[in-house]
């Protein structure tokens, strides 16, 4: 039986190592629960027919196995949606949709950041909905990015104010989408938070997508470590624009 839950769960688990035309991608995922592989994180990334590159990454509030369940439901139905031909503000309405429907209670709701990279590859089309902002790697330096904010869903149901905005990017450029379980833990000097994460992927720039992210990863559970580590759901998900991709 616990082999046949092993086997389910990553079966909806998404293959998010990508390389396509113009893009590389990399990421990490690691529930908060113990004995599991799925958390309440969720995300995922499509290619379009026409080229372009979608992601979602988001976060439902919770931490057990409801939660995590509700986590799948969107990322199919976001899944779903962007090859049905969606736009980002279609499909966060169709996300809260179902999970104002599929939710234990009415206390639960999720925070969602969808992004558009066009085939050009020379901008990002972002939609948030209440998720933290993400890094974006430019010319070897590290800033902190944030969408125009926007309600999490479930919050206040139909009074969604989420818009989209655009941010230009370069070739071989990078941005880093995580969920808040990368930043809320303990440290030594207390909270790590968004400067001190920013700090600490600031030192480490140099490094390539996937060693980037598992580095990352890996100095903030050392922060934390003394605390009793990571205890939250965390994902973390880099998008890179290759050189010369919008050559």
């Amino acid at each position: 039986m616990a082999w046949d839950n092993t086997a389910l769960e990553r079966g909806l688990l998404p293959d998010l190592a990508m390389r396509g035309e113009g893009f590389t991608t990399a990421f990490h995922y690691a529930p908060g629960r113990a004995h599991t592989l799925l958390g309440g994180d969720f995300c995922d990334v499509v290619r379009g027919e026409d080229g372009s590159v979608h992601v979602v990454m988001g976060d439902v509030s919770g931490h057990g196995a409801a939660e995590a369940a509700l986590g799948v439901h969107l990322r199919l139905a976001w899944h779903t949606a962007v090859l049905c031909g969606q736009n980002q503000l279609e499909q966060l309405r169709l996300l809260e949709r179902i999970l104002t429907d599929e939710r234990a209670g009415e206390e639960t709701y999720a925070t969602v950041v969808s992004l558009v990279l066009p085939p050009d590859r020379r901008c990002l089309r972002m939609v948030s909905a209440g998720h933290p902002g993400f890094l974006h790697r430019h010319r070897g330096k590290m800033r902190w990015a944030e969408p125009r904010p926007g309600l999490p869903l479930g919050l206040f149901p139909g009074q969604g104010d989420w818009r989209e905005s655009e941010m230009e990017l370069s070739d071989g450029d990078g941005v880093v989408l995580f969920t808040d379980g990368l930043y809320e833990g303990r440290t030594p000097q207390g909270r790590l938070g968004e400067e001190g994460l920013l700090r600490l992927a600031t030192r480490l720039t140099h490094l390539k997508t996937q060693a980037f992210v598992d580095a990352l990863v890996h100095g903030v559970s050392l922060l934390a470590a003394p605390f009793g580590g990571l205890r939250d759901d965390v994902a973390v998900l880099h998008l890179a624009c290759d050189e010369g991709a919008g050559a």
